[in-house]
This record gives structure tokens, sequence and C-alpha cells, in this order.
């Protein structure tokens, strides 16, 4: 099947949904499909048996249709499906322009908490959509100015997860200014 992926920056991005399959030292089962132009070259339709890479040996890719199934090419949605906004097309790529977007937001703080941004141990997707979900969390001022007790016994949270995560924040505020304006994007 074929989703869409709303990123940060609000980029709506087709997703190959597969079965899982091992591929070069990981389990796939998901691939990117870049863009409506890419899509149509393939020919791509839901069902269809697919061939997958790992472009730069880590992004999974489509590469080619192997067999056809009996869908029809699949078109990209009118509207973002997390917040119903109408997407923009801007070259080759389609965006939601709602930086409301709770996808947008969800990203934003994963990118801020992740590898790629300040690194706060404890910080993964599923903690900060339950500060999301719970909590209102949806920016990074938001969530550095969080009262982190408040999570304790939420979906099993316990203190020393939270004393995990008060400890890698510390550890956060002390990271180069580089590190701290390239986790904010």
């Amino acid at each position: 099947s074929v989703t869409l992926q709303i990123g940060r920056n609000g980029r709506a991005t087709p997703v190959a949904e597969r079965a899982p399959v091992a591929l070069a030292g990981s389990t796939i089962s998901r691939a990117t499909l870049h863009n409506q132009d890419y899509i149509d070259q393939l020919e791509l339709a839901p069902g269809d048996l697919v061939a997958i890479s790992k472009r730069g040996d880590v992004i999974p890719a489509v590469e080619q249709v192997l067999e056809k199934g009996e869908g029809l090419v699949w078109r990209m949605p009118e509207r973002c499906p997390e917040c119903d906004t109408p997407l923009e097309k801007n070259g080759a790529h389609h965006f939601c322009p709602n930086r409301n977007c709770p996808a947008r937001q969800l990203g934003l703080l994963v990118h801020f908490a992740g590898k790629s941004g300040l690194d706060i141990d404890g910080l993964g997707e599923q903690t900060l959509r339950t500060l999301m979900d719970k909590f209102g969390i949806t920016t990074p001022a938001a969530l550095l100015g969080f009262e982190w007790t408040r999570l304790v016994g939420v979906e099993g949270v316990g203190e020393k997860n939270v004393a995990q995560i008060v400890h890698a924040l510390a550890a956060a505020r002390t990271r180069p200014l580089d590190q701290g304006l390239g986790a904010l994007g």
C-alpha cells in the first residue's frame, strides 16, 4: 500500500508500505516513493510487487515494479491526511503549508530531540507523541519548559524514566550553539 508521510517542514512524501523483508542487514517494511512524478514513472499502484534497494546504504527506496497488481496508479491526495489542509505543489513535491499540522509539529520535536538535533536520551517519537497528545507540547520551547514530574505514571512512565530525561535535558543544554541552532531546524 501507499501512505503519505508529512515531514517537519511540511513535505508530503509517499511511502510504500510492504511486508517486512531482510535487506542489507535491516528489516525493511517502508520505502520512499519520493513524489508523484516518480510514482507516475514507475506506474506504481497499491498491490504491485516491487524491487527495493537501500540508497546510499541507508534509505530504502522502491526501484521498479516487478509485477502489476489490479489497482490504478496511486495519486497524491489533495489534502493533508493529518490536518486536512489542502496540499500545495512546489516543483516536483507537495507540501502541507499548515505550521500547526500535528505531523509537522511531531516531526519538529523528533528532529529537535533526536540524534540529528540535541540527542536527548529518552525522548523518542512515542514519548513525544504522548507529550503532544496529553499535555499539548508542540514546540521545542514548550518541551524545554515542561514540568517533567507530570509525566510520571502516564502510560507506564516511571520516575526512573523521567529522571533519565531530566538528566539528558541538562546535558543537552550544554551542547554547542551550532548544534542547538541545527536542532531548531
